[in-house]
């Protein structure tokens, strides 16, 4: 070595990163989007065939969103 050039450390192997969480989010968002427009082209078929059938459905559904955000409001509290 000469006098001029600087000692260098030998580069340190760089920890893995994280999973690609951006990914893995947005595939789990679209996935939840097409199930939730598969249940939902379903509840109006079946609301379509048997109209007795619309008042129940849409007490349940209105049931579950609120027990979804009521739990999503403690969770981010």
């Amino acid at each position: 070595m000469s006098a001029t050039t600087p000692h260098r450390a030998a580069p340190q192997p760089q920890e893995p990163g994280p999973a690609p969480t951006r990914a893995i989010w947005s595939l789990l968002i679209l996935v939840l989007v097409l199930l939730v427009l598969l249940i939902g082209t379903g509840l109006v078929y079946v609301t379509w065939r048997h109209p007795s059938l619309g008042t129940p459905l849409g007490v349940a559904f209105g049931g579950v969103t609120f027990v979804v955000t009521i739990a999503l409001a403690l969770a981010r509290r």
